[in-house]
This record gives C-alpha cells, sequence and structure tokens, in this order.
C-alpha cells in the first residue's frame, strides 16, 4: 500500500513541476505580448514625430514633439523591464528546474526522507 502512495506522490510532484513550468511559459508569452505592444507603440509615436517634424511651422509642434519622444523613452524603459523580467527567469532556466523537480529518483529520495517508514516493534 505504501509503494502506490509514494508513486502517487511521485506523479503529483511530477505534476506540479509541469504545472509551474507552464505557468512559466505563460508569464514570458504575455511580457513579450507586451514587449510587441511597445515596439508597435514606438513605431506610430515615431510616424508622428516625423510626421510633426517635417512641418514647416516646426515651432508650433515642437512642445508636441518633445510629449511624443518623452512617450517612447518611456515605452521603451518599459520593455527593458520587461526584457529584464524574461531573463530572470527564462524558459531554459524553468525547464532546468522542471527536469530536476520531476527527476523520478530525486522524488523518490525526497519521499523517503519526508515520510520516513515506521519501524515495527
Amino acid at each position: 500500500m505504501t509503494d502506490a502512495k509514494k508513486q502517487k506522490w511521485i506523479a503529483a510532484e511530477h505534476n506540479k513541476a509541469v504545472k509551474i513550468h507552464h505557468a512559466n511559459i505563460d508569464r514570458i508569452k504575455e511580457l513579450e505580448e507586451k514587449i510587441n505592444t511597445n515596439l508597435y507603440r514606438i513605431h506610430y509615436h515615431h510616424y508622428s514625430y516625423i510626421k510633426l517634424d517635417r512641418q514647416e511651422k516646426f515651432d508650433k509642434y515642437e512642445m508636441t514633439m518633445d510629449l511624443i519622444r518623452d512617450e517612447e523613452i518611456k515605452l521603451v524603459l518599459e520593455i527593458a523591464q520587461y526584457k529584464k523580467d524574461i531573463d530572470s527567469h527564462s524558459k531554459e532556466d524553468s525547464w532546468k528546474i522542471c527536469q530536476k523537480n520531476m527527476d523520478h529518483a530525486m522524488l523518490s529520495k525526497k519521499y523517503d526522507k519526508l515520510f520516513p517508514k515506521e519501524v515495527k516493534k
């Protein structure tokens, strides 16, 4: 009976490691989508900036151009933070941790430590 419990616990821990890995992949995908969104926004902001720059009455639009430039800088800094968040726990790192945490031999030893067999009297 205890062997069945052990196998059930190992399977549960294995599934937990896989779920954590998949959650991390989802987190990375979400951050990559935010990066792409910001890149598109920067592109359109810059397009507006160039259009204003080509106007004859440049001074009239200078404040607007400064606001556009400030927004572009804000978006670039957000991209840098998203990239830093991705790099702090990358897909590769997540996979290595997942493989380590779902190793059956390691989980078997961990189970034996957590649930030592009762000594019969």
